[in-house]
C-alpha cells in the first residue's frame, strides 16, 4: 500500500461528504472558497506480530469558505460521518480498508486574504502483512503403511 493511495482515498470520503468543495492535497499559496485540502500530517510505524505491523497516520482536514458557520458546517459534518460508526474507508484500487479513530476539528479562523477556515485532525490506522518467506509447495505425499502382526 503507498501512501498516495491511501491519501487519495481519504480524499475521495471526505470530499463525498462535503461533495461542492475543490479537492487538493497541498495547501494553496491563494486559497478560494470552497476548497478543501488534505494532507498526511504525521506516521507512525508499530510492530505488533511477527506477520503484521500497523501504521497510524492522521491526516489534515483544511476547508475554506466565505463565512465561519459555512466552514463549521463542512466539518461537523465530516466529524459526523467518521464518528457515525465505526467506519472503514476502501482503499483505492484494493480489497483492503482504512480504520477511523477519530476527527477534531478547531474553531473557524479568519485568513489573510479574508476567507474563513477550519483545521481538522483525521485519525487513521491500517494493518499491513509482512513479508514472509516463500516455500516450495509439497507436490506429492506417499504414504507407507506397516502392519505389525502381534506375537503370541
Amino acid at each position: 500500500m503507498a501512501a498516495q493511495n491511501e491519501l487519495e482515498s481519504v480524499g475521495a470520503f471526505v470530499k463525498a461528504v462535503v461533495s461542492d468543495a475543490a479537492l487538493k492535497y497541498e495547501v494553496p499559496s491563494q486559497a478560494t472558497k470552497d476548497t478543501l485540502v488534505v494532507r498526511i500530517q504525521t506516521n507512525d510505524y508499530e510492530s505488533e506480530t511477527r506477520y503484521h505491523y500497523r501504521i497510524d497516520r492522521t491526516y489534515q482536514i483544511i476547508t475554506y469558505g466565505a463565512d465561519s458557520p459555512l466552514v463549521t458546517t463542512k466539518m461537523d459534518a465530516i466529524a459526523r460521518k467518521v464518528n457515525d460508526k465505526t467506519t472503514m474507508i476502501p482503499i483505492a484500487g484494493t480489497l483492503r480498508y482504512i480504520r477511523t479513530d477519530g476527527f477534531n476539528f478547531t474553531q473557524a479562523l479568519r485568513t489573510e486574504s479574508g476567507l474563513w477556515a477550519c483545521v481538522g485532525v483525521l485519525q487513521t490506522e491500517v494493518r499491513e502483512a509482512r513479508t514472509q518467506e516463500q516455500y516450495d509447495k509439497i507436490m506429492h505425499v506417499y504414504p507407507r503403511y506397516e502392519l505389525r502382526i502381534p506375537v503370541g
